[in-house]
């Protein structure tokens, strides 16, 4: 009967003791036929226990799954979020670089303006669209080609070709050209320009500065002319150096031939100097006494 008592203490301790002795006192067919439904009544309360029990247990595994869930989708969010505010902080100082780099573009005197490996013009300058004669916004995304249709006068594709780059080192050159400016004037241009290769190796495209030297082009010219004019006048000047032989009463000047000349011949042969002839107040009164040439109240 050890089931009998374990069912009666599971329904109630306080009377399972006093039913068991009146059933003990109980003639032992009455034993045997209230055994079965005690029996019924405690495997029926086993199962009931045994489901209770293992819904608790899934319950509580559902539980214990669901709170490590929310645990790592809680992890996973505030991971999300710390990857949303580096992003952020990247994108931050991108923004920032590119605002600084367009600054730094639109501040620079000298035309500039990048092309892709297509020749099409991908940036530009104020200094530039003020060159072509056209906003920014229709330069853009244009050839030099298709630019010389609406500017004033034809931009030459020569100076805007790209440079040649190898595999080892980028392209550069220098080409000077004259251009028909949006202000109707002509001025000349020295073009840098550099090809842009990426991390890869890949030739994306080029970029060019065009610096005015239309000035210092006209201080080299006038310098030019300057020093032709004095190499002809140095050329053309004869000067007179050394000792002159020279005769003590005639006056003659012996040359490198040997030759006395006249003093005025051998100074005009070899100066700029001309002479014209007159005569002394002395010499006037020793050729022509009877002449009063000079009038000495005069000296």
């Amino acid at each position: 009967m050890p089931f009998i008592s374990i069912l009666l203490h599971t329904i109630d301790i306080r009377y399972s003791d006093k039913f068991l002795r009146i059933i003990c006192v109980l003639k032992p067919n009455l034993v045997h036929n209230i055994l079965p439904p005690f029996t019924l009544l405690y495997n029926h309360i086993e199962a009931s226990a045994c489901t209770m029990l293992k819904s608790f247990f899934e319950l509580f595994k559902w539980r214990l799954i669901e709170k490590q869930k929310l645990e790592k989708v809680t992890r996973r969010i505030a991971d999300l979020e710390l990857e949303t505010q580096r992003h952020e902080q990247v994108e931050n100082v991108r923004r920032y670089h590119l605002h600084l780099l367009d600054v730094l573009l639109n501040t620079i005197p000298d035309p500039v303006y990048f092309q892709d490996i297509e020749g099409v013009l991908q940036g530009c300058n104020p200094s530039f669209a003020n060159i072509v004669g056209l906003p920014r916004e229709s330069i853009l995304g244009r050839s030099i080609s298709d630019l010389s249709t609406e500017c004033q006068h034809r931009l030459p594709e020569k100076l805007f070709q790209q440079p040649v780059a190898s595999s080892s080192r980028s392209g550069v050159t220098h080409v000077e050209g004259n251009i028909h400016c949006a202000d109707d004037r002509l001025r000349e241009f020295l073009f840098s320009k550099a090809t842009i290769v990426e991390p890869d190796g890949k030739i994306s495209g080029s970029v060019g500065v065009m610096v005015d030297i239309t000035e210092r082009k006209k201080a080299e010219a006038e310098k030019e002319r300057l020093i032709k004019e004095l190499q002809e006048a140095l050329t053309t000047v004869k000067t007179l150096t050394g000792l002159l032989p020279i005769c003590s009463n005639c006056k003659k000047i012996r040359d490198d031939k040997g030759y006395w000349n006249q003093i005025e011949t051998y100074i005009h042969q070899h100066s700029q100097a001309e002479f014209s002839h007159g005569i002394c107040p002395d010499c006037a009164k020793k050729l022509y006494p009877e002449f009063d040439l000079y009038d000495e109240k005069k000296i």
